[in-house]
């Protein structure tokens, strides 16, 4: 497995438009929050602060997580333009380690994301924060951040498995999203069991909540608990969004059965 992820690196090292989009995210996400954090100033302070920064930061870099997919959906459509998936499977290499070795790729490329975000959210938070005490408090954001990472990107590997043309695939990914909310609300219509709300992109979207929705959900509960009376019926429940918990599993398991899926699609399909 060291064997598979060294050849993957040594492709993507020498790779000038890899390091510019990377560039770009890594840039552009404290660059893009510490600006979000001017635009209010008197809530810049709390924007930054432990441990409300773990969830601003991780939701802002939500959206950059659409580049590191576009730019994975590049390097594995590269693979069968410049036949070097073909090339592999001739010199004996086989499918499974294709899809092993991109899987690698994912985690390295998740990981370091994950630590970068890491390290700002804590730059941040040190400065504006009075003192380090909850600096581990909000942290599980980082971590389900990891798993957001990964899941676009296993999204991008099967898009471009079954497509193979860049500029096709690019575009179908990055309107993967619209396409599937536009499925969602037609089966919404016709269906009150709420399934549209478990759609993998949705599912994968929501694993770093926005942080506004949050506290208006928090503090619409303290509401009806403060309005409920001493021997009345506790007033009716807010309807809530799927538990992170259980999103984060679900998340877990789409991103195992796309994976399993695109080795499907490769094993079915001629290596040129």
């Amino acid at each position: 497995m060291l064997t598979l992820l060294q050849i993957e690196l040594k492709k993507i090292l020498p790779y000038k438009t890899f390091w510019v989009i990377f560039g770009l995210v890594f840039l552009l996400i404290p660059g893009v929050f510490f600006a979000l954090g001017q635009v209010n100033p008197m809530g810049g302070k709390d924007m930054f602060s432990f441990p409300n920064v773990w969830n601003n930061l991780t939701y802002l870099a939500s959206w950059f997580n659409l580049l590191i997919g576009m730019t994975f959906v590049i390097l594995v459509c590269n693979e069968f333009s410049f036949k070097t998936f073909r090339q592999h499977v001739i010199d004996g290499q086989s499918k499974s380690d294709f899809i092993v070795a991109k899987i690698l790729l994912m985690v390295v490329l998740a990981t370091a994301s994950m630590l970068y975000i890491f390290i700002v959210g804590a730059l941040f938070g040190l400065v504006n924060t009075d003192n380090s005490a909850g600096l581990t408090e909000g942290i599980m954001y980082v971590g389900v951040y990891f798993i957001q990472a990964l899941g676009y990107m296993s999204v991008a590997l099967i898009i471009a498995t079954l497509i193979r043309s860049t500029a096709l695939s690019i575009i179908i990914f990055m309107l993967s999203i619209l396409i599937e909310s536009i499925v969602q609300v037609i089966i919404g219509i016709f269906s009150t069991a709420g399934i549209e709300n478990y759609f993998p992109m949705e599912i994968i979207a929501n694993l770093t909540p926005n942080p506004i929705m949050e506290a208006i959900t928090v503090n619409q509960q303290a509401m009806q608990a403060g309005m409920q009376q001493p021997g009345m019926p506790p007033p009716a429940p807010i309807a809530e969004a799927i538990p992170l918990s259980t999103n984060v599993y679900i998340a877990v398991a789409y991103i195992i059965a796309i994976w399993g899926i695109t080795y499907f699609i490769l094993t079915k399909k001629d290596i040129k």
